[in-house]
């Protein structure tokens, strides 16, 4: 059965599971309307695994341009990336940031840390030079610049009296050798919110407990942070019919 198949060859970070790694469903994720999502931040280093419904510190005071983590300030963040799979018989549950599929040797095409020089000219058609001066001296002449383009056309809205005056080549700025190259998206979550999953670090939960994220690996549990709270609202199953709850979160 497919169920076995995964359960050989996919062990999640979570108890609660039965096969393939943890899921998650938004049924009510007040992100999705506040925008407070981020995916900006790659992950720390250490961290090899990230499942849906897992929890993590999106901490943008790190070193290095900031880092996602399990121990930076702030509030827990919840993971929740688009589903990428590759095969057609695949199901959800197979679905997981996996740092070693992510290889990408730059961060960003701008590095903030080293500006670009804005003062690259390769001809003077505007009557001036970069400095202002409107002549040059060689040996005992002067030559006068000469002005040789338009004034400002107000139907154009990207013309210049400058053409040849533009910005040098920018430096990449290029992945940190402490973070990997994997980047989750992770939403914001509110009292209120409700959630479906099964990423879960216990093997039985009952209506009314209370769940909160643990510092090691940010799974829920019974013994979390307490920083957090999320009540167990219904008992039922997940989408391919694993054992699953419904949780609100309540503190």
């Amino acid at each position: 059965m497919r169920s076995d198949f995964l359960k050989a060859n996919i062990k999640s970070q979570a108890d609660y599971v039965e096969f393939g790694y943890g899921q998650l469903e938004p049924n009510h994720l007040s992100a999705q309307r506040t925008g407070q999502i981020y995916a900006q931040l790659p992950a720390k280093k250490d961290i090899k695994i990230l499942e849906q419904g897992q929890f993590v510190k999106y901490d943008y005071a790190a070193a290095n341009g900031g880092e996602v983590n399990f121990t930076g300030a702030g509030e827990w963040m919840l993971v929740y990336n688009e589903v990428k799979l590759y095969r057609d018989e695949q199901v959800e549950c197979e679905f997981a940031l996996i740092a070693d599929n992510f290889n990408a040797r730059l961060y960003s095409p701008l590095d903030w840390e080293q500006p670009q020089n804005y003062d690259k000219q390769s001809r003077y058609y505007n009557g001036v030079d970069a400095d202002g001066n409107d002549s040059i001296t060689l040996g005992e002449n002067t030559y006068k610049f000469d002005d040789v383009t338009a004034g400002p056309d107000y139907y154009e809205m990207n013309y210049t009296e400058d053409p040849f005056h533009f910005i040098s080549e920018p430096k990449a700025r290029k992945m940190s050798n402490e973070t990997s190259s994997m980047i989750p998206r992770v939403y914001k979550t509110n009292v209120g919110d409700i959630i479906t999953t099964n990423t879960i670090a216990e093997t039985e939960l009952a209506l009314g407990d209370v769940l909160s994220p643990r510092a090691a690996d940010g799974l829920l549990s019974k013994s979390g942070d307490e920083s957090m709270k999320w009540q167990v609202v219904r008992v039922y199953t997940m989408p391919d019919h694993q054992k699953g709850v419904k949780l609100m979160r309540i503190a």
